[in-house]
């Protein structure tokens, strides 16, 4: 806070001075949204009690901060400012008397077809040499053959006039080399595309109840959403029927996008998409609740983790179920749910009897490891050591849980009876001994005991809360063993 400052209504009455410089050297090559960026930001040099953010200059102007940092970009690049971050975005204002330094010399025998051909573009106007060292500098910069060059300023000229500016044509070439248009072959081909969705265009332009001829950015925007995003043109309609209220290319995007980002490609999968979207956000909700978190918004929520789970072909009870018995073990996030999800479906678990079953496998195979524990006379809880061990002795090695039970008795009061059960059964591996009476006839007299045995059938058993915490906070350490 300073010691003195304006107020609001002395700040509107003020004055924001602009160089000449920049009226008579810049401003005739600016596009409108170059020209506000420009105008907007010296503003708020000059009034730094302002909302001097990008947000502000970004909800103030009505364009994104993507183009905010690109318009800067070419005023740095002008060498009327310079970009100190861009994460965040500081921008510094330079004198203009440092951005009229000579331009790079080209040699004019070079560019001498060049400079004839683009000005017989434009006969009601000479191109000054500012914007012949523009081309220049962008043609040297990017590869693009000059007749490619050529062609997209003549196609830029039919779609604008004669009074289109050269910020405008190189736009458009930056965009289209950016996507690799090189060549003149590339250009034509690239016009062929938009030629060929003209009547995609003129269906879609009548959905949004828009008149006139679609924009430039319009056509590469549809030509986006067919090429990168995979949508077909019937979908595209489809989903410009579904907006409400403004119905403009951005909001259309917005909707593609979010289509896109949750796997919705085809007309019938927006339909669905449509009718299950309050069902979603309704499971989302019970889910949050059960873990013990809260999102105000859910959009990000649904699209990060509930769609793609249900695109894993979970029930909504298996996920309900699974955020329960997250919230008693202890994972108390999304994302810490997301591991035990991914867990299950590792495990092929998709429905809630799946999970209980798996859970009780899991459950039931703790129970035996227990039973060695105890048999090799110790008294401690399960780690992830016994249940790898376990499951090579098992699923790897073979051995009955009455056997692996034997060579735990025969290895009471050792140090370190796992070490000692791997030894037995790796020597009874050998000899191919599958039965206790086996291995009795190769060991030594050892202690004998009476093998458990233990039921398959969980239907009927209900888990205390220990044992499915026990379970589920080990989850990613859990193999699936054929018991």
């Amino acid at each position: 806070m300073g010691l003195v400052k304006f107020s609001s209504d002395f700040l509107m009455e003020s004055f924001t001075l602009v160089d000449n410089l920049f009226i008579n050297e810049h401003l005739p090559y600016c596009d409108e949204k170059q020209i506000k960026v420009y105008l907007y930001g010296l503003y708020l040099c000059s009034t730094a009690q302002g909302n001097n953010s990008l947000e502000s200059m970004c909800e103030t102007l009505g364009i994104s901060a993507e183009e905010v940092l690109e318009t800067y970009g070419y005023f740095e690049d002008a060498g009327l400012c310079r970009i100190i971050s861009k994460r965040p975005l500081e921008v510094k204002y330079l004198s203009l008397k440092g951005a009229n330094q000579p331009p790079k010399k080209y040699k004019a025998e070079k560019w001498h077809d060049f400079n004839v051909d683009l000005q017989s573009l434009f006969p009601e106007r000479q191109i000054t040499p500012n914007e012949f060292n523009e081309y220049y500098c962008f043609l040297d910069a990017s590869k693009l053959e000059h007749d490619a060059m050529l062609m997209i300023a003549q196609y830029c000229i039919n779609l604008k006039g004669q009074s289109v500016g050269y910020r405008y044509i190189l736009t458009v070439a930056r965009n289209w080399t950016a996507d690799n248009v090189k060549t003149a072959a590339d250009v034509e081909e690239r016009l062929k595309e938009y030629d060929a969705q003209t009547e995609e265009m003129r269906e879609l332009l009548s959905v949004l109840n828009r008149k006139g001829s679609p924009e430039l950015e319009e056509k590469q925007m549809l030509l986006k959403w067919k090429r990168s995003w995979g949508f077909e043109p019937p979908a595209i309609i489809a989903a410009a029927k579904t907006l409400k209220g403004s119905k403009t290319f951005k909001k259309l995007e917005e909707r593609l996008d979010e289509f896109y980002r949750m796997s919705v490609f085809t007309q019938e999968e927006m339909q669905d998409y449509a009718k299950r979207r309050d069902q979603l956000f309704d499971l989302t909700v019970s889910i949050n609740k059960t873990v013990g978190v809260y999102y105000q918004s859910l959009e990000h929520v649904v699209e990060v983790y509930t769609a793609p789970w249900l695109s894993k072909g979970f029930s909504e009870d298996a996920l309900k179920k699974i955020a329960h018995y997250c919230f008693i073990s202890g994972v108390r996030t999304l994302d810490g749910m997301n591991g035990v999800v991914l867990k299950f479906y590792a495990q092929g678990c998709l429905t809630e009897s799946g999970i209980n079953e798996y859970i009780g496998s899991q459950i039931e195979q703790d129970s035996k490891i227990k039973e060695i524990i105890a048999a090799s006379g110790r008294s401690r809880a399960i780690t992830a050591s016994d249940r790898d061990f376990y499951k090579t002795w098992v699923a790897v090695w073979g051995f009955s849980h009455d056997v692996i039970k034997y060579a735990a008795e025969l290895s009471v009061q050792k140090t370190y009876p796992n070490s000692h059960i791997n030894q037995f059964l790796s020597f009874w591996k050998q000899k191919s001994v599958r039965t206790v009476e086996d291995a009795k006839k190769h060991a030594l007299p050892a202690i004998s005991g009476s093998a458990a045995s233990s039921s398959k059938n969980f239907t009927e058993r209900n888990y205390t809360d220990e044992e499915i915490q026990d379970v589920i906070t080990s989850i990613d350490k859990l193999k699936d063993i054929d018991l």
